[in-house]
C-alpha cells in the first residue's frame, strides 16, 4: 500500500489557452483523476464502494496556483488522502513544476452517498482504510464557501449532453469552466487567478437550464452563483481572487 499517488505527465496542447498555459477546468481534472487512481488503487475506489451500494461525491474544492503549467512542461501532481471524520473525508494535492517547485496545492472535501436512498453515510463506519497522511499543505482549515447574494444575471443556458460523466449527471469539471467562462466577460477580474474556491451544491442534468449571476462584490475576490432553474436549486457557488 502507499499513502500517496504521483501522477507525471506532459501538459499538452489541448488542455491550454492561447497564454499555453493550463485552462483551470483541466486543472481540476488532473486534481479528480489523481483522486479516482489513488482510491481505485488502494481499495476505497468506486468499484469497492459500488460493492457497498454507494459512491464518493465532491463536495468542495479550494485551489491556490502560483502559476499554471505550459504547454509541453512535465507537471507532477501528488495526492494523499486526510483521512474522514463522520460524513466527511478530506483530500489535498500538491502539484510541481519541471524543477520540483511546488505551483499549485489543493485541498478537497468528498462525501459518500446511499446509492438508492442518496443520503450522506457515515464514512467511518463504512471500514475503508483511506491510508490517512497528517501532512497539510495549509495553515488554516478551508472553510466550504456559502452562496452570497446574486446581484445580477451574467447569462443563460441550457446544459449539453457533451458536459455529462459517466454516471449521467454533469462532472465537476464543466462548473468550474462556465463559472471561469461567465466570470471572464467581467472585466474587473484579473487575468491571473490565485485562488479559486468551488462549492458543489446539487446534481445537474442534461437539458437543466442554469442561470449564473454575480453575487455581491467583496475586498477579496469575486463570486459567482450557478442556480438550476428547472429544480429551482442552486447547483454551484464559486470564488476566485
Amino acid at each position: 500500500m502507499n499513502d500517496t499517488m504521483n501522477v507525471s505527465s506532459v501538459v499538452p496542447a489541448y488542455e491550454t489557452g492561447p497564454d499555453d498555459r493550463m485552462h483551470y477546468h483541466w486543472l481540476m481534472w488532473r486534481l479528480q483523476e489523481a483522486a479516482t487512481m489513488h482510491a481505485n488503487r488502494e481499495g476505497f475506489g468506486a468499484e469497492q464502494l459500488d460493492a457497498k451500494n454507494c459512491f464518493w461525491i465532491l463536495t468542495s474544492m479550494c485551489i491556490e496556483i502560483n502559476k499554471l503549467p505550459k504547454r509541453n512542461d512535465l507537471f507532477s501532481l501528488t495526492t494523499w488522502s486526510r483521512g474522514a471524520k463522520k460524513l466527511r473525508a478530506l483530500r489535498e494535492f500538491e502539484g510541481c513544476d519541471e524543477s520540483g517547485k511546488t505551483i499549485v496545492r489543493a485541498s478537497s472535501e468528498w462525501m459518500i452517498l446511499d446509492s438508492e436512498t442518496g443520503k450522506p453515510l457515515n464514512i467511518e463506519s463504512l471500514e475503508l482504510d483511506l491510508l490517512p497522511k497528517t501532512k497539510s499543505l495549509f495553515s488554516e482549515k478551508i472553510k466550504r464557501i456559502r452562496p452570497g447574494k446574486p446581484e445580477n444575471e451574467i447569462g443563460t443556458f441550457r446544459v449539453p449532453y457533451s458536459s455529462l460523466d459517466a454516471s449521467g449527471h454533469v462532472n465537476n469539471t464543466e462548473y468550474l469552466r462556465w463559472g471561469m467562462d461567465a466570470l471572464r466577460m467581467q472585466t474587473s477580474v484579473p487575468e491571473n487567478i490565485s485562488s479559486i474556491r468551488i462549492a458543489f451544491l446539487s446534481e445537474v442534468f442534461e437539458g437543466n437550464t442554469i442561470r449564473l449571476m454575480n453575487c455581491e462584490k467583496n475586498t477579496q475576490g469575486f463570486e459567482l452563483l450557478g442556480h438550476n432553474e428547472s429544480n429551482n436549486k442552486n447547483s454551484f457557488a464559486l470564488h476566485v481572487q
